[in-house]
C-alpha cells in the first residue's frame, strides 16, 4: 500500500528530514517587492534573510487553487492513503484550499484525511515528522490520524521577538495593538490560541535570551514530561547552542530539531525571531 505524508512549507521541517522520510511539502509563494517565488524552490531561506532589509514590500500567498489541484490530482494516482496537514486556517487559506480541492476530485480510490494543525512552523512540524515516522513503521491510517492530533493538542509554541521593528508593520498578531504604545524596549513573546498568534507576556529590558528568561513558565507547563523539542531561528544563531544545551539539561529531550524560520514567519515576526516548540509525550 502506498501512503504519504502531504504538508506545505511552513512547518519548516528541514530538508534532510523531508528527504529521509518522504514527506511531500507544497511550497507557498513568498511575494518580494511584487515578484513572486516559491517559498524553497525559486528562493533560499540562506538568499530571503541576506537581503530581508533591502524588500520594500513583502508577504506570502497560500498556494494558488489551480497548482493544489495539479498536484493533488497528481498524488491520488499514486497512492492509496494522503494524510494532509497544513498550516492553521486562521494564518493561511492553504487548508481550505485543500478541502475544496479534496471535496472536487474526491474518489473512493484514495483515502484522505486533512487536518487543520491550528499551529505553524515546527509547532505542526514535530506532528507531520511523527506521522511520516508512523506511516514508515506500517501503523494503520486512523492511528497515525489520531497520534497527529493527539500530538497537536500536547504541543507548545513560543515565538520570542527581539525588537518591534519589524513587527510593527505586521497585522496578523492578536494584541498587536497593545504593543504600540510601548517603547522599543518591550520583548514580546508570542503562542497559538485559537489558531492564531497572540501575545502572551511581554519582557522588558535586556534579555539576550528571552525564551531562557521565561523558563520557570515553561518548567511548570512541560512538568516532568518527556518532551520533542524544536528549536527555530531566523539569522540569529548566537543564542541557539545555548538554548539547546540548557533545554537538554532541564527537561527529558527524546529528541530534538533545530531549523530556520521560514519566510511566512520571519516576514510578521521579523529576521531575528526565535522560537522553541515543544511536544509533551
Amino acid at each position: 500500500m502506498n501512503r504519504l505524508i502531504l504538508t506545505d512549507s511552513t512547518a519548516d521541517i528541514p530538508a534532510n528530514i523531508v528527504k529521509n522520510l518522504g514527506i511531500e511539502v507544497l511550497p507557498v509563494n513568498v511575494v518580494l517587492d511584487g515578484k513572486t517565488y516559491k517559498d524553497g524552490v525559486d528562493i533560499n531561506i540562506m538568499e530571503f534573510y541576506e537581503n530581508y532589509e533591502k524588500y520594500k514590500t513583502m508577504h506570502t500567498e497560500a498556494i494558488p487553487y489551480q497548482e493544489y489541484a495539479l498536484k493533488f490530482m497528481q498524488l491520488k494516482s499514486r497512492y492509496d492513503q494522503i494524510l494532509i496537514i497544513h498550516c492553521s486556517s486562521a494564518l493561511s487559506e492553504t487548508y481550505n484550499t485543500a478541502l475544496k480541492v479534496c471535496n472536487e476530485f474526491k474518489d473512493n480510490k484514495c483515502k484522505v484525511e486533512i487536518i487543520d494543525s491550528r499551529s505553524c512552523s515546527m509547532g505542526f512540524g514535530v506532528a507531520v515528522i511523527e506521522a511520516a515516522k508512523e506511516f514508515k513503521a506500517g501503523k494503520e491510517f486512523g492511528s497515525v490520524v489520531y497520534k497527529v492530533n493527539q500530538m497537536l493538542s500536547s504541543t507548545a509554541s513560543y515565538l520570542a521577538i527581539p525588537t518591534l521593528k519589524y513587527l510593527r508593520k505586521r497585522k496578523k498578531i492578536g494584541g498587536f495593538k497593545s504593543l504600540m504604545g510601548m517603547t522599543l524596549g518591550v520583548k514580546p513573546v508570542l503562542g497559538f490560541e485559537d489558531g492564531k498568534l497572540a501575545v502572551k507576556t511581554r519582557l522588558f529590558g535586556k534579555q539576550p535570551n528571552m525564551i531562557l528568561s521565561m523558563l520557570d513558565m515553561i518548567k511548570q507547563d512541560i512538568s516532568g514530561s518527556p518532551i520533542t523539542l524544536a528549536i527555530a531561528h531566523g539569522r540569529d544563531l548566537n543564542v541557539v547552542i545555548n538554548l539547546k544545551n540548557v533545554f537538554e539539561e532541564t527537561f527529558d529531550c527524546r529528541e530534538v530539531f533545530r531549523t530556520y524560520f521560514g519566510p511566512s514567519i520571519a516576514i510578521n515576526a521579523g529576521p531575528e525571531a526565535i522560537g522553541v516548540m515543544y511536544y509533551k509525550h
